[in-house]
């Protein structure tokens, strides 16, 4: 059962975890296995109380669960790739994972994963373009909020994305058509993945559809200091290939 977290100053916090550490040493010494290891999920929930102390300022005072904690916390490291372990310290909750797909689809918040960004760089060293921009290597635990501003329509186009996902078919059509429904939108990577299955060739399939000469825009032309990882079709048709 999710603990239901209290506002709690972080040197109250700080000084519980010192008192529990401090005792640690007897428990090694005399305690059994099963007191050493209750002794140290004090120690866990002591910690995580101290997680939730040093996010509390960054929170709207009618913010208080773990969802809030999380997006509070992205938005102040916005720009920085965060990790999981960083990400449970904040929420002190274990479906934080769930909890950044809500921000995604519920409310437009544009968050991609490790696992997005690893397709757009293994794409580009195919390419051998020293030119490209994206973000830097990120494991599948870690994270980047991209801007710190959501995207209403966001919310929309993730029940698009949700259904595409299913629909069988070659990959560029299938992201051509998601892109037209979203023309002049900042749509994000991990949108495109989502449509393509989690298929890695997905930056391949969007290299094609500009190949072919759709007007998708991603980090650089018109759509000046486009933060990778964002796309925008920027027409409805396509111009003359080259």
């Amino acid at each position: 059962m999710a603990k239901n977290y209290r506002p709690i100053d972080a040197q109250e916090a700080l000084a519980t975890v010192n008192a529990l550490l401090k005792d640690f040493p007897d428990y090694l010494e005399t305690g059994t296995v099963g007191e050493q290891v209750c002794r140290l999920v004090e120690v866990h929930h002591g910690l995580r109380d101290l997680g939730v102390a040093i996010v509390a300022p960054l929170l709207e005072e009618d913010a208080d669960s773990g969802r809030a904690r999380l997006l509070a916390y992205l938005r102040d490291q916005v720009g920085r790739i965060v990790h999981t372990d960083e990400l449970m310290i904040v929420a002190a909750i274990t479906d934080y994972q769930r909890r950044i797909r809500e921000l995604r689809a519920k409310f437009g918040w544009p968050i991609i994963s490790g696992m997005a960004v690893s397709d757009m760089r293994e794409d580009a060293r195919m390419l051998a373009s020293p030119g490209d921009r994206i973000p830097g290597d990120m494991s599948p635990e870690e994270y980047l909020l991209l801007e710190d501003r959501n995207d209403a329509d966001a919310v929309r186009r993730w029940k698009i994305a949700g259904k595409m996902r299913e629909e069988t078919g070659p990959l560029k059509p299938k992201l051509l058509s998601y892109l037209q429904q979203a023309k002049g939108r900042r749509v994000t990577a991990e949108e495109l993945r989502h449509v393509a299955k989690d298929d890695a060739a997905w930056p391949a399939a969007i290299r094609g559809l500009q190949a072919d000469g759709w007007n998708i825009t991603r980090d650089s032309g018109s759509a000046v200091g486009l933060p990778a990882g964002l796309f925008i079709l920027e027409a409805d048709h396509h111009s003359e290939s080259r």
